[in-house]
């Protein structure tokens, strides 16, 4: 076997038999792949295609125990050369797999992260043009071994199962950031990160409106605080610790200290109410302005922190060790 999909899932009946589907349709021949779904405890419970018989598919049902040891648990199952993981709402092109098994090839080492785009369609809203834009910004980014020794996404990745195995894994005490902690784990043992632009997988995504997207990244911002504190001296770290941390007066300048004092008050639900009350009139009036530009950007801008000061009370001051490998921990589950 060559590779193993391994696809985490939870709640998404809408579209996972969609993703299914673009990876039944793959170049590779059916016996040199696998696709194994991990059910992270969707109600009701995912099934799979009755009709599918190839290539094989393995569906594993878990209880609420998140994506890290989600994927860890899929690993443990898989039996290809090659792990690829994609997210369940992630549908990829004929080629995506063969893609994947040659940067295997040529770079046997590396965890390779493919491309991730927003449909064409959602460049008719004002709000869907403004994520593209931000999310697809690295569209120039060439193909190759990139120098970052974080830069990994986990919705569509892969890495060789052996290697997978030597790092540990996903760490399951992560639920935000958990790909690019296994990208430092990997590249501070020697291992090389690559970019697959050619890897490149449509995201059929849910949040594609500015309030959807605000409470998904608040959410975001507070689960990733665990992973922020395991690599404090990460300068991207310290720079969100620097937007989105407590006020320090004193410890800080005070425009630093008085933005975020800005932003709280902006962030209580009175004014939130009127700031996408704004964006509702300019999405109808001037979708194309630089002032809804600035408005999306300050609403998501004060979510982020809004979630970073509530993930701070959440997880408490202490940084937690890794207790154990999450492969370990996935193989003992029985999967």
């Amino acid at each position: 076997m060559l590779v193993s999909v391994v696809i985490p899932t939870h709640n998404r009946p809408d579209v996972l038999p969609s993703v299914l589907e673009s990876l039944r349709c793959q170049t590779l021949s059916a016996a040199e792949y696998e696709i194994v779904v991990v059910d992270d405890g969707s109600t009701p419970p995912a099934v799979l295609p009755e009709e599918a018989e190839t290539p094989q598919m393995t569906l594993i049902r878990l209880e609420g125990v998140e994506r890290s040891l989600a994927r860890n648990t899929g690993a443990a199952a898989a039996r290809g050369e090659l792990l690829v993981f994609i997210d369940d709402d992630i549908i990829v092109p004929p080629d995506f797999l063969e893609a994947h098994l040659r940067a295997y090839r040529e770079w046997p080492d590396v965890i390779a992260s493919g491309k991730v785009v927003l449909p064409e369609a959602a460049a008719a809203a004002p709000f869907g043009r403004f994520r593209k834009a931000l999310e697809e910004g690295n569209d120039s980014l060439p193909r190759g071994l990139m120098k970052s020794p974080s830069a990994c996404a986990a919705g569509n990745m892969s890495i060789a199962r052996s290697t997978f195995a030597e790092i540990g894994g996903f760490d399951p005490a992560l639920t935000s950031g958990e790909d690019q902690d296994l990208a430092l784990r990997h590249t501070a043992r020697g291992g090389r990160l690559a970019y697959l632009p050619e890897a490149a997988a449509l995201h059929r995504d849910r949040a594609m409106d500015v309030r959807g997207y605000c409470r998904r990244h608040e959410a975001g911002s507070a689960a990733i605080v665990p992973f922020l504190r395991r690599h404090p001296d990460r300068r991207e770290n310290r720079e969100r610790e620097r937007l989105w941390g407590p006020v320090r007066w004193g410890a800080e300048a005070p425009g630093a200290s008085l933005r975020k004092l800005f932003k709280a008050a902006l962030g209580t639900a009175p004014a939130l109410a009127i700031l996408f009350k704004g964006v509702d009139i300019l999405e109808r009036q001037a979708p194309d302005s630089s002032l809804l530009d600035r408005l999306y950007r300050l609403l998501l801008g004060i979510h982020l922190r809004k979630g970073y000061l509530r993930g701070l009370r959440q997880y408490g001051p202490e940084v937690h060790e890794r207790d154990q490998a999450p492969l370990a921990v996935a193989t003992e589950t029985g999967a």
